[in-house]
């Protein structure tokens, strides 16, 4: 049994619960028809032989002749017998009369060539006082094989519609396990290609098939996503370690090879300093994706001054540009909230150094924090290059840039996916808007008091 397939395993159990139902109602329904049959025969008999009892002291006749009367009553023969047991009236059939045997007042059951009878006696007494015994019969073979005919054509009915619903039951499980055949023929495919790009694609539905095997689309499109994008961002890093690596190395063998002086090398071992500093930053930044990706990154919710805390990150990014981006500040002191310092000081220097890094030479940067109820709002704007409309949604992404020609400046494409992470495990919402030669404007909204999220 555990060889065949489900959709056979299910449809021979049906079938065989079926069939001891269907048999068992055919062999009551039987015996019930069979006991009727019987119980109205023998009624008719005794009935009618009773009858005929009563009515013999009632015929007036001389003595010496029998009472006339039918002796084929309601399908019963009729046959008069004298104390003697010798048949004197009426008509037996088949000679039966010959070796007939009857007791008075009892139903008998008799064969007689190969047909079965009822016999029922009852004693009466003629206009003079004679005893006379009334004996009826009545054949039931021919009713027993009605029955026997409609219980076989009954029989062949219920073989035939456990047949048909064998047939029909294994024939709808087959459409209605389709999908299963489907998802496994997909998942055995995509695990002997490994191409996640393979669907089961069953179309419309609302059974419980047509749901599992859309939600089976779903998860591969959620799986094939993550897995492009776990191959991009591998791609993305080794790129990006890649060049730094290569400017080292080549600085390195100038120096050993080339260097004829003191200011050679210098400026050689300077260059290896920004790039060794990029690379630092570039697995830094790693290092903390990793962990966001993991949720292994433990934020510590305490009381902080936010207004203080940007005031510091902006006197930091001024310092570290030059000084012909100008900076504009309209910050709200004493703005508290209750959050993870380093995240937000973290968030305040990627949005503020990525307006500084596509903003325009002499151009300016605002940063504006204020508090609204139980909000505090910050905005970042600069007139810069600015972002094309279609190219908005992908800022979130990893390695994301949309000018890549400033990548000298030390921009990776990582700030603005980790600063979406930290606004949201604030329980915070983050928006922008942009246009092309005008600038770019982010507005991050954060509870002053979210609730705790790792």
């Amino acid at each position: 049994m555990k060889k065949l397939s489900v959709k056979l395993r299910i449809t021979l159990w049906y079938v065989m619960i079926l069939s001891i139902l269907l048999i068992g109602l055919l062999i009551a329904v039987t015996s019930i028809n069979y006991s009727l049959l019987t119980a109205e025969s023998k009624h008719k008999v005794e009935q009618t032989v009773t009858d005929i009892a009563r009515m013999l002291p009632m015929e007036r006749k001389p003595s010496h002749q029998m009472p006339k009367f039918e002796f084929f009553e309601r399908g019963v023969h009729i046959a008069l017998f004298d104390r003697h047991k010798k048949m004197i009236g009426g008509f037996m059939p088949y000679e039966f009369a010959a070796q007939i045997v009857f007791k008075p007042d009892e139903m008998l059951e008799s064969t007689y060539n190969n047909e079965n009878f009822l016999i029922y006696a009852k004693n009466a007494h003629s206009y003079e006082g004679a005893e006379i015994t009334v004996v009826g019969i009545q054949s039931i073979t021919e009713k027993r094989n009605l029955l026997d005919n409609i219980h076989k054509v009954l029989t062949g009915f219920v073989f035939i519609i456990l047949l048909m619903i064998a047939v029909g039951g294994y024939f709808i499980l087959c459409r209605a396990l389709r999908p299963i055949d489907k998802i496994t023929k997909t998942a055995q495919s995509i695990s002997n290609s490994n191409h996640l790009s393979q669907r089961i694609m069953l179309g419309k539905g609302n059974d419980e098939m047509y749901r599992l095997a859309n939600a089976f689309d779903t998860m591969l499109d959620k799986i094939e996503a993550s897995f492009q994008k776990e191959k991009q961002f591998t791609s993305d890093a080794s790129h990006e370690l890649r060049t730094p690596v290569a400017v080292i190395h080549s600085e390195c063998e100038y120096v050993l090879e080339c260097a004829t002086s003191f200011s050679d090398a210098k400026e050689s071992v300077l260059s290896i300093k920004r790039q060794s500093d990029k690379m630092s930053k570039l697995i830094s930044e790693l290092l903390i994706i990793s962990r966001m990706d993991r949720e292994n990154l433990k934020i510590n919710f305490e009381e902080v001054d936010v207004s203080e805390l940007l005031h510091f990150v902006c006197d930091e990014q001024e310092d570290i540009h030059d000084g012909s981006t100008r900076l504009h500040r309209n910050i709200s002191p004493n703005i508290m909230a209750k959050s993870d310092q380093m995240l937000l000081a973290r968030m305040f220097v990627n949005l503020i150094s990525n307006a500084y890094t596509y903003g325009t030479q002499n151009g300016n940067v605002w940063v504006s924090l204020q508090q609204d109820n139980n909000d505090m709002i910050l905005r970042v704007k600069d007139d810069g290059i600015g972002i094309a409309e279609e190219e908005l949604p992908k800022i979130w992404e990893r390695f994301y840039r949309v000018d890549k020609s400033r990548a000298k400046s030390g921009n990776m494409g990582l700030g603005l996916s980790i600063v979406k992470w930290i606004v949201e495990h604030h329980n915070g919402t983050i928006s922008i808007t942009s246009e092309l030669g005008s600038g770019t404007e982010i507005t991050v909204k954060i509870p002053v008091s979210p609730a705790c999220s790792d």
